[in-house]
């Protein structure tokens, strides 16, 4: 009888932490580069100030999912 799996374990493991990595590390540098090109705004301005916040969290999400795949494998 054939194994019932279409992958191993280890395989599924590695692709779920590289499409987790790369979505993160995207994530993360894209709300960067975002921040980034927001520094001289006026941040007194409320919608800037909210873009500023917004991609404040979309770099602490980016760096938590990158340290996460990071930390499960190292």
């Amino acid at each position: 009888m054939s194994d019932p799996h279409l992958v191993s374990h280890t395989v599924f493991v590695w692709f779920i932490s590289l499409m987790t990595g790369l979505v993160a590390g995207t994530w993360f540098v894209y709300d960067a580069l975002k921040l980034w090109w927001l520094r001289k705004e006026d941040g007194r301005v409320p919608m800037i100030h909210d873009k500023r916040f917004g991609y404040s969290i979309g770099i602490f999400v980016g760096a938590i999912g990158v340290l996460g795949v990071l930390k499960y494998h190292l």
